[in-house]
């Protein structure tokens, strides 16, 4: 009996863990990020290790983001369509990241550690139509 007990309480948990996780944001729509950055580039290394895991957190499936080394041959043929896009984009700044891009919003020039938090609000209220934060100064519109 206690053996019985102990294989059912382990496929009860095993069941409860392999169940997708609900986002602990709820988005009006899905939205795609499209991140460009370079191999040697701490703050990219970062954003990948903190921000993306966070954002998956945050938003679950409702959120599709995209991976682009900007030393990879052809990736100018996403990036550059982007830039275009922007209302003011510096020269100086091509092919720099990290580059983060949420489409049909605005994009983001740089990552410093806990600024997924600023995004995760900003992409939420973006979606919501509502005014963006301040706390990301580096931020980027599309062309209306």
């Amino acid at each position: 009996m206690k053996k019985l007990f102990i294989v059912v309480l382990t496929l009860l948990l095993c069941a409860c863990s392999n169940k997708e996780k609900e986002p602990v944001r709820h988005l009006e729509k899905d939205v795609k990020l499209s991140f460009f950055y370079i191999d040697t580039c701490s703050e990219c290394k970062e954003f990948k290790e903190k921000a993306i895991p966070y954002l998956k957190e945050q938003f679950a499936n409702q959120i599709q983001i995209n991976l682009y080394n900007l030393d990879d041959v052809g990736v100018e043929d996403v990036y550059d369509p982007i830039i275009d896009k922007l209302e003011y984009f510096d020269e100086e700044y091509y092919g720099m990241g990290p580059f983060i891009v949420v489409e049909d919003y605005f994009a983001l020039l740089g990552y410093t550690s806990g600024d997924e938090t600023y995004l995760a609000d900003d992409i939420e209220k973006a979606v919501l139509n509502e005014e963006l934060s301040l706390e990301l100064s580096n931020r980027m519109e599309f062309k209306k």
